[in-house]
């Protein structure tokens, strides 16, 4: 008797299967890598007689485009004020995290990236993008290597990487790339966020990065009253910048 071998779907592959389930057909969108890869992302309309631009969301790898720890209500939210949002259904993270893994995970993030910013121009007005955890620290990274299109504005929510030296690599290239970026975090985030903080203001100090704030608001990201007080300091801190 020949034995038969089912292929065990990927957790991007269940996350979108319930998404489907759940949320409304004209939120989920797909969007074209190349002729053979798309990947899920979930859009809202303005909801405004104005339009501002596109939020771009992308969350933690191990979260999904309508990930509960922030990014569901600001891609909800923003659309009140002005912005059509784009949430990502990040790539899987590989199981092992290391330099060598990362760098493969990043090209990966990139290309998401790059068609959600393909997307983003069939609106009018600019781009921003608010990243979570790992997400945002490679993102960061692309940006101060010049390997993705440089938006209006950066939101980094809760930012790491799982291996020292790279964590504190962060600064480094947050301090050498000058796109506009907010860097907000939480006492409850994990010692790789926290412990690099007071790094980052040196070094965005040091070479004279332009606009750089830094908040640290307590709870988790999980808790409503939390969230809702994220979405002030963004929506103040773009007001700040002319956003």
């Amino acid at each position: 008797m020949s034995s038969i071998i089912l292929a065990v779907p990927s957790t991007e592959q269940n996350y979108a299967a319930d998404i489907i389930r759940q949320l409304p057909a004209d939120e989920v969108v797909a969007l074209n890598i190349d002729e053979q890869q798309t990947f899920m992302s979930l859009q809202r309309e303005t909801l405004t007689s104005y339009t501002k631009g596109t939020a771009i969301l992308l969350p933690d790898g191990n979260e999904h485009a309508a990930s509960p720890k922030h990014i569901d209500l600001l891609r909800q939210q923003l659309n009140s004020y002005g912005w059509y949002t784009l949430a990502i259904m990040p790539p899987t993270l590989p199981v092992e995290l290391n330099e060598k893994s990362l760098d493969s995970y990043q090209q990966a993030l990139l290309q998401r990236l790059n068609a959600a910013q393909k997307q983003a121009q069939l609106h009018s007005g600019v781009t921003i993008i608010i990243a979570q955890g790992t997400s945002a620290a490679l993102l960061n990274q692309l940006f101060s290597t010049n390997q993705l299109a440089e938006p209006a504005a950066f939101i980094m929510l809760g930012a790491f990487l799982p291996e020292a030296t790279l964590n504190r690599n962060i600064a480094k290239a947050l301090a050498t790339h000058q796109v506009p970026t907010l860097d907000i975090s939480s006492q409850q985030d994990n010692v790789m966020v926290t412990s690099q903080l007071k790094l980052r203001r040196q070094l965005a100090n040091k070479h004279l990065k332009a606009l750089y704030r830094q908040r640290l608001v307590n709870g988790s990201g999980y808790n409503a009253d939390v969230q809702q007080w994220v979405f002030q300091e963004i929506y103040g801190w773009l007001g700040s910048v002319g956003l």
